[in-house]
């Protein structure tokens, strides 16, 4: 009778610990989603603030809470925010919208120059911005290396909203309208590592989630 009674306490010790153990994961269970919660909410706040805004504007705070929320769970997030600069963050990264319009801009000035040998004079200056006015401005994916060929595939792929493929093409400028992009360029790659960087913490956010379930 006492060996069964032992018996019967063994039993019931066993489904004990195995209930202590089903609550230590659940535990463990909350936590993580808690954290993946953060973390969620941490990238919506910085996206809405670079990605969907219209406008530059600083995410310095919102940079901040997502380091918060990248814990040691998501290394990846951790790793992406840490390759943006406290002083990007603190200024802003132009708006998608913003790099449309300052491109129109630096195209035409680029056109007035595409004529200029990368030494040339002021004569030669004058010359290409004259030129430039009765140049036959293409259009749309057209072949080939020229000033002319360059602008016009930048100018698709950003009306297609590829700021990736629209900086690769104006990357290959050289001389002059080089240096006259350069600033255009810098701004765009900047937005783009903004981006970059959003995508991999998503991309982490997305596969924490799965794993809870």
């Amino acid at each position: 009778e006492r060996g069964g009674r032992l018996a019967h306490l063994d039993r019931v010790e066993a489904q004990l610990h195995e209930l202590i153990q089903m609550a230590q994961g659940s535990g463990d269970l909350i936590r993580q989603s808690r954290a993946v919660s953060k973390l969620s909410m941490a990238i919506t706040a910085l996206k809405n603030t670079v990605v969907r805004s219209n406008n530059q504007r600083p995410f310095a705070s919102e940079m901040s809470a997502l380091a918060s929320a990248a814990t040691t769970d998501f290394p990846a997030t951790r790793a992406a925010i840490s390759s943006i600069s406290r002083d990007v963050a603190e200024h802003g990264v132009p708006s998608q919208v913003e790099l449309e319009d300052r491109f129109e801009t630096v195209r035409k000035e680029i056109r007035s120059v595409s004529l200029v040998p990368e030494n040339g004079n002021f004569g030669s200056q004058v010359l290409s911005v004259a030129l430039s006015k009765v140049l036959f401005e293409k259009d749309g994916l057209v072949e080939g290396d020229d000033v002319e060929a360059v602008l016009s595939r930048s100018g698709f792929y950003l009306k297609q909203h590829d700021l990736d493929s629209a900086t690769r093409e104006l990357n290959q400028l050289k001389g002059w309208p080089k240096k006259l992009a350069e600033d255009w360029i810098s701004a765009a790659r900047g937005r783009l590592e903004v981006e970059q960087a959003i995508n991999i913490a998503e991309a982490e956010e997305q596969l924490a989630k799965i794993s809870l379930v």
